[in-house]
């Protein structure tokens, strides 16, 4: 007389099991995503630090939404009669898209040079003079003295713009006043040298007129004379 065997029927695995599996895959993930940042940021200032710090928790959230149960949802039979092959499946993807990830982010800070501008951006902030010990502006809750402050501080600046303005205008004045005065100096001096020439003609005119009419002939007859010889 045969015998019939009834095969157990496999059991779905529960909501807190699946979670408890993603949790675990992410876990790896998110350490060996931090050791792999830890390696890689030894001779790194603060800001690149920072920036590697964001770039895994990013990845970590990309990584986090690819839990168990949204490929259960789409992958209804696998998830049914292959429950295990399908979570190795799934952590084989999250292990295979950080590395992926990893490797564009590592490809884009070395083709952009981020190291040595992070670097660079550090220590111009740690050469940077210290900042101002005076508070920053607060409101004080009286609005229109809140106004008035906001005011008058445009009124200062626009202030010592003016006074920078002014302080060109006089010093270009200086400068017109010193070359005016020079040419002066010269038109002086020029007019003063016609002065003497013109006296010195007029005294020559007065010598001449001096002289009487028949020596002057007597002269320019001898002068003839002596040219012609």
């Amino acid at each position: 007389m045969a015998t019939n065997v009834t095969e157990p029927k496999q059991t779905e695995p529960t909501a807190s099991l699946e979670n408890k599996d993603v949790s675990s895959t992410n876990t790896t993930v998110s350490s060996e995503i931090l050791e792999t940042t830890e390696d890689s940021h030894v001779d790194e200032g603060p800001h690149m630090v920072h920036l590697r710090q964001a770039l895994h928790k990013t990845i970590k959230k990309c990584i986090g939404a690819a839990r168990y149960t949204r490929f259960a949802k789409s992958y209804k039979f696998a998830h049914q009669k292959k429950p295990q092959a399908l979570k190795s499946i799934v952590k084989q993807f999250s292990e295979n898209l950080q590395s992926e990830i990893e490797k564009e982010l590592e490809l884009m800070i070395t083709e952009e040079n981020l190291v040595p501008l992070f670097n660079e951006l550090d220590q111009q902030i740690k050469d940077a003079p210290p900042k101002s010990d005076t508070p920053a502006w607060r409101p004080s809750g009286n609005p229109e003295r809140d106004i008035t402050s906001h005011i008058m501080q445009a009124k200062l600046k626009e202030k010592e713009r003016l006074q920078y303005l002014l302080k060109q205008v006089e010093d270009e004045n200086v400068k017109l006043h010193e070359a005016l005065l020079t040419r002066k100096q010269h038109l002086l001096k020029t007019q003063q040298e016609i002065t003497d020439k013109l006296n010195m003609f007029e005294q020559a005119a007065e010598d001449c007129d001096k002289i009487p009419g028949t020596e002057i002939r007597q002269l320019l007859s001898n002068l003839g004379h002596t040219a012609s010889d």
